[in-house]
């Protein structure tokens, strides 16, 4: 009898689950979390060795620099603003070109000031480290227009700046033009050397999310970890480096959960400043 013995087939892996079991970074979302991360910042003081902190923000032209901006300045100015989004920075959907032009500064309670800067432009990143190296020296007076940074042969004073933040957006982030990842790489190269604090802030749109409610989840959402490791292996960054928001876009009112995450990533850089104004 010689029967013939069938093996079934090998069962498919299961697929793993949405969500992690344990969220890779804990916010605390409550009324209480909240309040306190805004008295946090209201409050913050910068090392003795620095009259205020300086956060510098960069990014390619689209994404999400001048939404972030926008944003935590509304979270920031809440009171002033009646619980309202402002349109501080010009934001111009779908634009190719950066609106931009010159070195900005915003204050926040005369102890913070945050910088914005034109987006990139690949054909426009030859000079940009240069540039950079002199805006982060203090050698670039605010209102400065970019493109006379290097034609200017007065010496200017400006801010010295105690922390940089990169922004890239979470839809582009897997296809970066491998050009801008080699300026970013040698840009984050030249800070490490400089002893310069470093941020990776990575920013998405509620097309991930059904609800806010939804949006308490993001540390957990595994897609989402994925990308943002996929991106920070391919820049050099730890992940401790790295947050995470969703910037007001539609929006015309402030709310409590997407303002959580905002302020934290915001606290952050500000905590990511102080050991570097310590070494001056």
């Amino acid at each position: 009898m010689g029967g013939s013995s069938s093996r079934e087939p090998p069962k498919p892996e299961p697929k793993p689950k949405p969500l992690l079991t344990d969220p890779w970074r804990e916010v605390e979302f409550s009324d209480d979390a909240y309040m306190k991360l805004q008295e946090e910042i209201k409050n913050h003081q910068p090392h003795p060795k620095a009259s205020t902190t300086n956060i510098i923000i960069l990014g390619s032209v689209g994404s999400g620099k001048s939404s972030f901006l926008n944003s935590v300045l509304s979270e920031l100015r809440r009171e002033e603003f009646n619980g309202r989004v402002q349109n501080i920075e010009a934001v111009r959907p779908g634009a190719q070109t950066s609106v931009t032009q010159h070195l900005r500064c915003h204050t926040f309670n005369d102890k913070i000031k945050i910088f914005d800067t034109a987006g990139f432009e690949l054909e426009k990143t030859v000079n940009a480290s240069i540039i950079l190296k002199k805006i982060l020296d203090g050698e670039v007076a605010e209102g400065t227009k970019f493109d006379g940074i290097l034609e200017t042969k007065i010496k200017m004073e400006g801010d010295k700046i105690h922390c940089v933040v990169l922004v890239i957006s979470i839809h582009n982030a897997e296809n970066l033009d491998p050009a801008l990842i080699q300026f970013y790489e040698e840009f984050i190269g030249m800070l490490t050397e400089t002893g310069v604090p470093y941020q990776l802030l990575v920013t998405f749109i509620d097309k991930h999310f059904e609800t806010t409610e939804d949006f308490k989840s993001l540390y957990r959402r595994r897609d989402i970890k994925q990308k943002i490791e996929n991106v920070a292996k391919k820049m050099r960054i730890s992940m401790s480096n790295v947050l995470v928001v969703s910037n007001y876009f539609e929006e015309v009112k402030i709310n409590q959960i997407k303002g959580t995450l905002l302020l934290e990533a915001f606290g952050q850089m500000l905590t990511a400043a102080k050991p570097f104004q310590e070494r001056m």
